[in-house]
C-alpha cells in the first residue's frame, strides 16, 4: 500500500482554521523585515570586504563575489517591493 502524502511545510492544512487578513499581515511584516536586514547584511559584508581589499588584505575575488552578491540582492529587494507595492495599487483601484 502507498503511504499517504504528509503537508507541505508552510502550507495550512484545509481543516486549519483561517486567521483573519489583520492577523496574517505580521507574517508578511516580518518577511519583509528579513529581506531588508539579509540585504543590509551583504552590502556590510561587501563594504568590509573592499575595506580589507583596499587595504591590501582582502582577496580581490572574494570581494568582487561579496560585491555581486550585495548587488543581487539589491535588485531582488527592490524587486519585490516594487511587486508588492502595485499589488497594493491594485487592490486600491478595484471598486467594489
Amino acid at each position: 500500500m502507498i503511504a499517504p502524502i504528509s503537508s507541505l511545510p508552510g502550507i495550512p492544512s484545509p481543516t486549519a482554521p483561517v486567521a483573519p487578513a489583520g492577523a496574517r499581515g505580521g507574517a508578511f511584516t516580518s518577511t519583509i523585515g528579513n529581506a531588508v536586514d539579509s540585504l543590509q547584511s551583504a552590502q556590510n559584508a561587501a563594504s568590509a570586504a573592499e575595506a580589507a581589499t583596499a587595504a591590501g588584505q582582502g582577496s580581490l575575488t572574494n570581494t568582487m563575489i561579496a560585491a555581486t552578491e550585495a548587488s543581487v540582492e539589491t535588485q531582488v529587494t527592490t524587486s519585490v517591493i516594487n511587486k508588492a507595492l502595485a499589488a497594493y495599487n491594485s487592490v486600491l483601484q478595484m471598486t467594489f
